[in-house]
């Protein structure tokens, strides 16, 4: 009998919580105003105030992080400028050139190390260094950042904070790609969202909420209002002025509604820790990185992730070195206890534990 196969190589597979699908019936069935005039819209502005503890700031909500993540860059990012970000990260490796193309060229400087994180010393010594050729460099714009990082791992506050200080010494902007912002926040808990962004010295936060519960949206926040401004001039050009606002907005409203957003991330980082659990059993396999949120990375050899495959387990292959593999296990609100232990127990055929 073929196995039924389980996808557990992202987030992006699972659907839509029943309060956001809800939401969207609801926005569908009520009439008002296009292009963010609408009652929804208005509503997310002063839900993301609250959450944020924050009056002055801006919000554009969005249906896809790469132009969410492209916008908000875009909003101080200019052709003669440059971002500084992880070699790693969303914006320099999976987004085909969209922050360039969004800026009108713009270009993408980045730090590589094993940490997966921006070091301070390091962005220091760059910025020192570009600075140091003078005007024949691009101009720095910018630095992103990006939380939870690409291998799953945390900016702690220090780390978040050393790196602002840096930027608000040399008037830079800083940015902070939230695809799983929600993931990271709860795994801090107690720390409130403006402690983790604008209090530390974020100036815009593209949070995402697509992999956590809802059918598309993404919201750029933005806590200086002049970066809102110049984001704003970019909207209708790049076509994410959408007409239909109102169903976006809603998704985000029933998302933050009685901490929806922050259970299901809870959820998610809970399941993630069961099975790091259950894997790190398995001698075939060596766990990398701290789980911090729904992620758990894992190197195994080339042979023992063909043989993954044929239990009709489906991982993401994140990389390879030499004749060993990584790949990327990513639980979401909808994996279920059940559903890890037939993972473990398909492993089980094959491997040998520890």
């Amino acid at each position: 009998m073929t196995k039924k196969k389980i996808f557990i190589g992202t987030d992006t597979v699972s659907g839509v919580a029943p309060q956001i699908l809800k939401a969207v019936l609801t926005a569908s069935k009520t009439k008002t105003l296009p292009y963010g005039n609408d009652i929804f819209t208005k509503k997310c502005e002063r839900t993301v105030k609250k959450i944020f503890q924050k009056n002055d700031l801006e919000i554009i909500t969005m249906m896809s992080g790469t132009a969410s993540n492209s916008l908000a860059l875009a909003s101080f990012l200019r052709s003669y400028g440059n971002v500084i970000c992880h070699n790693n990260s969303h914006i320099n490796q999976d987004e085909g050139g969209a922050p360039e193309f969004f800026s009108g060229g713009g270009k993408l400087l980045t730090l590589s190390n094993t940490l997966g994180r921006i070091k301070a010393e390091d962005l220091l010594k760059k910025i020192e260094e570009i600075n140091f050729k003078g005007k024949l460099n691009t101009v720095i714009s910018g630095v992103s950042i990006t939380q939870l990082a690409e291998n799953g791992t945390l900016y702690s506050l220090d780390e978040i904070r050393a790196i602002s200080k840096i930027c608000k010494k040399y008037k830079l902007a800083l940015h902070m790609d939230g695809a799983r912002f929600s993931n990271a926040l709860v795994s801090q808990s107690p720390l409130s969202p403006a402690e983790a962004t604008w209090k530390l010295g974020v100036d815009c936060l593209t949070l995402g909420a697509t992999k956590n519960g809802a059918m598309a949206a993404e919201i750029i926040i933005f806590f200086s209002k002049d970066l809102a401004k110049e984001a704003k001039y970019h909207l209708k050009q790049t076509g994410h002025l959408i007409p239909k606002t109102r169903i976006i907005s809603a998704q985000l409203n029933a998302w933050f509604e009685n901490d929806l957003w922050l259970n299901l991330a809870k959820f998610a980082n809970q399941k993630a820790s069961y099975l790091r659990k259950k894997l790190s059993k398995f001698k075939d396999f060596k766990i990398l990185f701290p789980t911090q949120g729904n992620e758990v990375f894992v190197e195994m050899s080339k042979i023992s992730y063909n043989n993954i495959l044929k239990l009709n387990i489906f991982p993401k292959l994140w990389n390879k070195k030499n004749n060993c593999v990584v790949v990327r296990f990513v639980t979401s609100f909808e994996t279920t206890t059940d559903e890890i232990d037939e993972i473990i127990n398909r492993l089980n055929t094959k491997f040998a534990n520890n």
